[in-house]
């Protein structure tokens, strides 16, 4: 699910001023580069710190991770036990990586079950690794 953030919305109503200030010819080829240049460079600081985010949270929780690997699909008092947490320490940290998209939470009646996100796969492999060495 995408989410939209005020700073998106922000650069979208930007780029809009920005196309029509240049239909209008008030605004140079070179200009309208270096503006391209400048958006593009803020989207890859913030993946960049989206995925150090991600490389934090796997080595900070590596434990949890790789139980979660070994049992999932499970649910919070089957992590919390094979951690050896609380119930309420393992909800927050799983929290903090569901945030990160790291971990994804199946609702189902009165029953949630946690699991890694596929999606990340390679790079937990990686950064756990490197932990590890």
């Amino acid at each position: 699910m995408r989410q939209h953030s005020s700073e998106s919305e922000g650069n979208s109503s930007y780029q809009k001023s920005y196309r029509a200030l240049a239909r209008a010819g008030n605004l140079s080829q070179d200009h309208a580069e270096s503006n391209c240049r400048e958006i593009r460079n803020e989207i890859k600081y913030f993946h960049n710190q989206r995925r150090q985010g991600r490389e934090q949270a796997i080595t900070r929780h590596s434990g949890l991770i790789l139980d979660l690997q070994q049992i999932m699909p499970a649910s919070i008092s089957e992590i919390a036990e094979a951690i050896g947490q609380s119930t309420s320490t393992t909800r927050n940290h799983l929290r903090q990586l569901m945030q990160l998209d790291l971990v994804i939470k199946t609702s189902f009646e009165h029953h949630s079950l946690y699991c890694l996100n596929g999606s990340y796969n390679i790079h937990i492999t990686r950064v756990l690794s490197e932990f590890y060495e």
